[in-house]
């Protein structure tokens, strides 16, 4: 395969498979497609660009290595956000520059798919720079959950096993998530009916 076919190609297990016999093209094909989305979820742990390029090649340059003993790899997209998403954390953390990723949170029994239908009707509604910004507002863990679900269409159970948390948390913060985002949307109808207001 010269050309992946469509979105999903990149991430078949056909595909996965040249790349891991040392198929040069479909390796580079994976990495142009890729690189944007890890950098933009890079971006959810740390400011440093360098530290997100680097690590980002350096997950890329593991791969190729070790690239025949990955043939058992399902879920190449997941494995390739939970493998940043470690590297990220350890360089991180010998930098002493990580915090906020705390595991004891207590979660309530949520289920998502409400949230989902209107989550998608927002994008739908409304410019992708407005809700991400809203995005941006949320505690860091809400956001990597609701950046996973949403912008990379990764299921519960794949977030879960790249974040490190049970299936239950996920949906939780995904939850809470849009709960805040609903306030903010709410706030902001709020804000500009007010300055409309003024201004007339």
């Amino acid at each position: 395969m010269k050309q992946a076919d469509n979105f999903n190609a990149f991430y078949s297990p056909e595909y996965w498979l040249q790349i891991c016999e040392g198929n040069i093209t479909a390796f580079g094909e994976l990495v142009d497609h890729n690189f944007n989305p890890l950098y933009h979820y890079g971006t959810r742990f740390t400011p440093d660009k360098g530290l997100i390029k680097d690590c980002i090649q350096d997950l890329f340059l593991e791969i190729w290595e070790k690239r025949a003993k990955l043939t058992h790899i399902v879920s190449i997209k997941a494995y390739l956000f939970q493998s940043l998403r470690n590297n990220l954390i350890t360089r991180i953390k010998k930098q002493s520059r990580f915090s906020d990723f705390s595991e004891n949170e207590e979660f309530a029994s949520q289920d998502d798919s409400p949230e989902l239908a209107w989550i998608t009707d927002e994008t739908d509604a409304l410019t992708s720079s407005r809700l991400e910004t809203g995005i941006e507002m949320l505690p860091k863990r809400q956001r990597e959950a609701l950046y996973l679900k949403y912008y990379q269409d990764l299921s519960n159970e794949e977030i879960a096993g790249i974040m490190g948390l049970q299936k239950q948390a996920v949906a939780n913060y995904i939850h809470y998530g849009i709960l805040k985002l609903r306030e903010y949307w709410k706030y902001k109808t709020i804000l500009l009916a007010m300055i409309i207001d003024y201004i007339n």
